[in-house]
């Protein structure tokens, strides 16, 4: 250690003596007063000689090495804030980026200048997307351009000789052209140049010579560590990396920047990075320092747009080419296609289908969404980007930037902004009609929320058989489908069930039917004792009284009575209905005073078990995936991711998708079972009484299996959870499936509520009233894309012909015969 410490010490003093022996030299030699006043100048050169080379072979290095103890950290952290994740629809189009308050880990600053904070800077944020792999041709131009000796003798550690030495000629020749005192420019290397975009320290045409040299002196002092940290052990990937992320390459009309060439090339020339040509590689390599122009303005704004679109394509650019390239063939056809690109700038590429959904559902929005990625997903993708990120901090934590650099959803943009449109016409609608009983300062139609008016939580969410969901609409932002907002851990940002505390009402009667009719022992028929039935012929509705009876259980599933459910339920056994409620996921209500626990078959009946809609919704997948035949594969919780696209190779080669919650049906409901399963969560929809419908949802009786040709299958369930107090309206649900008769399959959630019995947000209000309209509204939807989704594979095989059948019968299949011929075929 000493050794090394008087090695150090030994390369420092030589460092010192080196030029204090060239100044003594240049003194005593060359300075003679034969030159007069000019030796003043020449002294003034010659010193600035020497500080260069200290400060590029003395100061840089040593700075370097220093800071990077002090400032990696921060460096990273503060890079890392710039990478955004690119969000594509559920056909593979790039819909745009998250927004950069939703990505940011401790924080996040989305205005145009820096914030103090103390001694802490938090400097604007502008999102990038990560390359996986830099654009080779993309590099080889831009440091043809910006800094053509990074790596050599003439800049070893992130500070160009030849550029600062190019200053105080530059200053002589700008000053005689301005004719005032002007500061010159030159020896921007990239390091600099990170330094200057990371820490918002742009070039400005109104700061002064003190402002730009603090300016220059400040880039001198980050960049040699900034080198260091992006070469260590000789790797430049990550300089290279940093380059092709951090760097402004466009902007719109009026700002908005475009930093690195993932996302500018995204919206440029519509294709990833990876699929760019030369021709476009050297495009946006030559952008750099004058950043492409999107979008038309004004008469003078255009022709600054098209003038440097041609300095950019016809010179920058063209050099890169014409320098770069020596296959004279490639060359030419690189030209070429230069001067095809040079006519004029693309507009911001947006896919058709994306387009449309902007001119239809966010018109004035849409011009301005072109160019701008973080815009573009706020609009296409409003309540799906939240989901997004909840989803994936439920895998990663709040870390899974440093995991995921894209993620493809489950939805159609522009199927899903139309049923947005309809559920928020429809809820408008319900606030008209339910108005007298929402407690004050409560609102259901989303144009009246603000300040004044609050919504309760609306989610509405269907999925296909594979549990993808594609259908999504939240009115919250806290995303009340992926669980309540104090259920997720503030430390990591992962969710925690056994931290939920929102009850599913009496969609829990799902646990009671399949608890019962695993038995074996019931029909549509079976009566259960109800010790609060109406007496008489009223047993067969859904009326109330207080006459100890029977009910039929068909009766009791179709009118959601507690009773007579809760009895039978209890005869099965309570670890049973236990183990079906911790299968499914649910949690058990808390401990009551007395020191008891609430028993299994009360706190399913009676909806007392806690779940987040997702939860719920997955309950109702399993009864589907069992009903239509699939009960042997296992059913993941529904999802609003289809992939992800990871920041490296070994991070998807590592990945592996959590199967904990898994849930595989014939484990839970036993196949024998299932017609009866089938009546019983059928008929809220289906029974009837008198030739009218009668069940808790007869209001969509139309939507019933019985009554649609085009339906193979349809069940539900509603709740409706409350306070102490009976008619305070905490709660709102409906759950449950529909298969088409083209195989086609969905499952569904609607929940209208707070999720907290100290925040009732209406009185006398149930699932009937306020989300059946919301529905109905899905189901309609839901219809549609069945028509456009087929799923035959869902569908049961058809029966084939016997193998064994004789050739006579076989005859009769192929001919068609009448009843003579059948007769004479058979011989009798």
């Amino acid at each position: 250690m000493l050794a090394l410490l008087r090695l150090f010490i030994q390369y420092g003093e030589m460092c010192l003596a080196v030029p204090a022996r060239l100044a003594r030299f240049t003194i005593g030699v060359i300075a003679f007063p034969r030159l007069g006043p000019l030796r003043y100048v020449v002294h003034a050169a010659l010193g600035y000689v020497v500080f260069a080379v200290l400060l590029v072979y003395v100061v840089a290095p040593i700075r370097g090495l220093v800071g990077s103890y002090f400032m990696a950290d921060k460096l990273r952290y503060d890079a890392e804030r710039w990478l955004a994740t690119a969000i594509y629809d559920r056909a593979g189009n790039f819909v745009g980026t998250f927004d950069p308050r939703l990505d940011s880990v401790r924080d996040v600053n989305f205005t145009d200048a820096p914030i103090e904070i103390g001694d802490y800077t938090a400097n604007p944020d502008h999102k990038s997307i990560p390359v996986r792999e830099v654009p080779d041709h993309y590099w080889r131009c831009l440091v043809f351009h910006e800094d053509r000796h990074i790596g050599s003798w003439l800049n070893p550690y992130g500070i160009d000789l030849l550029g600062v030495l190019k200053i105080p000629y530059s200053s002589i020749t700008r000053t005689i052209a301005t004719r005032r005192p002007v500061l010159g420019v030159g020896g921007s290397t990239l390091p600099m140049q990170f330094a200057r975009v990371i820490y918002k320290t742009p070039p400005r045409r109104d700061e002064g010579a003190f402002t730009k040299l603090r300016r220059k002196i400040g880039e001198w002092w980050l960049a040699p560590v900034i080198y260091h940290e992006l070469t260590r052990g000789g790797d430049d990937t990550p300089l290279r990396q940093w380059a092709a992320n951090h760097i402004w390459l466009a902007q719109r009309t009026g700002g908005q920047p475009l930093h690195g060439v993932e996302v500018t090339s995204r919206i440029v020339f519509g294709k990833e990075a990876r699929d760019l040509t030369i021709g476009e590689q050297y495009l946006l390599a030559s952008a750099v320092n004058k950043p492409i122009i999107l979008l038309q303005g004004g008469e003078r704004l255009n022709a600054v747009r098209l003038d440097r679109w041609r300095y950019i394509a016809e010179v920058r650019a063209r050099t890169c080419a014409e320098k770069l390239i020596d296959d004279a063939q490639t060359q030419s056809n690189v030209l070429f296609e230069l001067i095809s690109l040079a006519g004029g700038p693309p507009d911001p590429k947006v896919r058709p289908k994306l387009q449309q959904a902007l001119d239809a559902h966010a018109p004035l929005m849409a011009k301005r969404a072109q160019a701008n990625p973080i815009l573009r997903a706020n609009v296409l993708m409003p309540e799906a980007r939240l989901g997004m990120r909840e989803e994936m901090k439920q895998v990663w934590g709040y870390d899974w930037r440093s995991h995921v650099r894209g993620i493809t959803s489950t939805l159609d943009t522009g199927e899903n902004l139309a049923l947005r449109d309809k559920l928020k016409g429809q809820l408008a609608k319900v606030d008209q009609q339910w108005s007298s009983r929402l407690n004050s300062g409560y609102t259901l139609d989303p144009a009246k929320a603000g300040p004044n008016a609050k919504m309760p939580q609306v989610v509405v969410a269907a999925a296909n058989l594979d549990g993808e969901i594609v259908r999504y609409y939240e009115s919250s932002d806290t995303v009340p489908y992926f669980g309540s907002p104090c259920a997720r851990d503030p430390a990591t940002g992962r969710y925690d069930a056994s931290r939920e505390g929102r009850r599913i009402a009496s969609t829990g009667k799902i646990i009671a039917a399949i608890g019962i009719v695993n038995e074996l022992k019931d029909g549509v028929d079976a009566h259960y004792q109800d010790s609060e039935g109406p007496g008489g012929t009223a047993v067969e509705t859904c009326a109330r009284g207080t006459v100890p009876g029977t009910r039929r259980a068909l009766v009791s599933f179709a009118c959601s009575l507690n009773r007579p459910v809760e009895w039978r339920l209890a005869q099965t056994g309570q670890a049973r209905v236990r183990a079906i409620i911790d299968r499914l996921g649910f949690g058990m209500p808390p401990t009551l005073a007395s020191g008891t626990e609430t028993p299994a078959s009360t706190a399913a009946v009676r909806g007392l078990i806690s779940g987040s809609p997702q939860r719920v919704h997955h309950m109702s997948s399993v009864v589907l995936a069992a009903l239509v035949g699939r009960g042997a594969k296992p059913v993941r919780p529904p999802t609003l991711v289809k992939s992800y696209d990871f920041t490296s190779r070994e991070e998807a080669a590592a990945f592996a998708r959590d199967a904990a919650h898994d849930i595989v049906p014939d484990k839970i409901i036993r196949r024998d079972a299932h017609g009866l399963l089938k009546a019983f969560l059928k008929a809220p929809m289906c029974y009837t009484h008198a030739g009218q419908p009668a069940g808790t949802m007869k209001d969509l009786s139309k939507w019933c299996v019985d009554r649609r040709g085009d339906l193979r299958l349809h069940f539900a369930k509603t709740g409706t959870d409350v306070t102490a107090d009976a008619s305070a309206t905490v709660d709102t649900w409906i759950t449950g499936g529909l298969q088409f008769a083209n195989g086609a399959a969905y499952s569904y959630i609607v929940m209208i509520g707070t999720g907290s019995t100290s925040e009732p947000w209406g009185r006398n209000l149930h699932a009937a009233q306020v989300a059946v309209p919301l529905l109905e509204t899905l189901l309609t939807d839901l219809a549609g894309h069945a028509r456009a989704n087929p799923v035959a594979s869902a569908l049961p095989p058809k029966p084939a012909a016997s193998a064994s059948a004789d050739p006579a019968t076989k005859q009769i299949a192929r001919t068609r015969l009448t009843p003579g011929d059948v007769q004479a075929v058979l011989g009798n």
